[in-house]
């Protein structure tokens, strides 16, 4: 619905690239049809609107004035549109969710796509934060209405976990690696290699190093960034324990090989909590049941 007349959104498109000629590439017109509009709607106003310079344009005093006016009126259209489209599909429910930053990438992306288009009415929100204890807070300020995270031992009446994942603890190395492609390997096979872990104030770090032998060779690293422990490994640089969720969109662009271990059973709970069970909306629940259900089915289809 162009309410804007085409004078007006080529001004517009020009204003704010600053050159006509990539105004046209934008609008997929011909620079001189471009300037041609302009120079028309200019007549309709009876004002300057820009300075044709040698190297762009530039607005005019009154073509800022104009330029803001209309891009108020923009604003407004596009709410007009949100509103009609709402008034089309009856009223949208928004919930916001606080995920982990693990989560955030492709694989995640396509699941919530999924979601969103089984389930048009609900928007969801995503805010990502790299601690449990940063979630935990949002979700009892009430800042996030479900929180999805590998938070083991919380210990808190103010909040209730609704559905909960295991996750398989492995061996993460790049493809082509010895260990790659053996099926399931006893610990001991990663004594030759430098291994890179999480500081223990991650939940996987504190895990790992509580679990396995003090004859690991331990990289002289200390982080408590997972993504630039992925990154090490991609460059050859050393091997590690994660998460099968960790590393999904590794494994999935094959980046990155998860090797189970034969003789050790390691794993992390991804949770979903709520602030009380009793009280969350049906649209969150519902979410919440979809996400776990389509988390599961990834984690059987990738390495199962």
């Amino acid at each position: 619905m162009p309410i804007l007349t085409t004078g007006a959104r080529c001004f517009l498109e020009v204003a704010e690239v600053g050159s006509i000629r990539k105004a046209a590439v934008h609008l997929n017109l011909s620079a001189s049809a471009v300037n041609r509009q302009i120079l028309n709607f200019e007549d309709e106003l009876g004002v300057r609107l820009l300075e044709r310079l040698p190297r762009g344009v530039r607005l005019t005093g009154v073509g800022t004035m104009v330029w803001e006016k209309l891009c108020q009126c923009r604003d407004q259209i596009d709410s007009l549109h949100t509103e009609l489209e709402n008034l089309r599909v009856g009223e949208r429910i928004e919930i916001t969710i606080g995920i982990m930053d693990c989560l955030v990438g492709s694989t995640f992306a396509d699941l919530l796509a999924a979601i969103t288009e089984r389930n048009p009415r609900i928007k969801i929100n995503i805010r990502v934060y790299f601690l449990a204890e940063d979630l935990v807070r949002k979700l009892k300020s009430r800042e996030i209405d479900l929180m999805v995270a590998f938070a083991q031992n919380i210990s808190d009446d103010d909040i209730w976990k609704i559905h909960s994942i295991t996750t398989r603890v492995g061996v993460i190395v790049p493809p082509g690696h010895r260990l790659a492609g053996r099926g399931a390997i006893p610990v001991e096979a990663c004594y030759p290699e430098t291994m890179l872990l999480p500081e223990r104030s991650m939940t996987l770090g504190r895990l790992v190093r509580s679990a396995l032998p003090e004859r690991l060779r331990i990289a002289p690293l200390r982080t408590n960034s997972m993504r630039l422990i992925r990154e090490t490994i991609k460059h050859n640089r050393g091997i590690s324990f994660m998460n099968e969720v960790d590393v999904w969109n590794d494994v999935h662009a094959a980046t990155l090989v998860f090797v189970p271990l034969a003789d050790m059973d390691l794993s992390t709970e991804l949770n979903f909590f709520v602030r009380d069970p009793k009280s969350v909306s049906e649209p969150v629940r519902t979410v919440a049941a979809s996400l776990h259900d389509l988390i599961t089915a990834e984690l059987v289809r990738l390495y199962r």
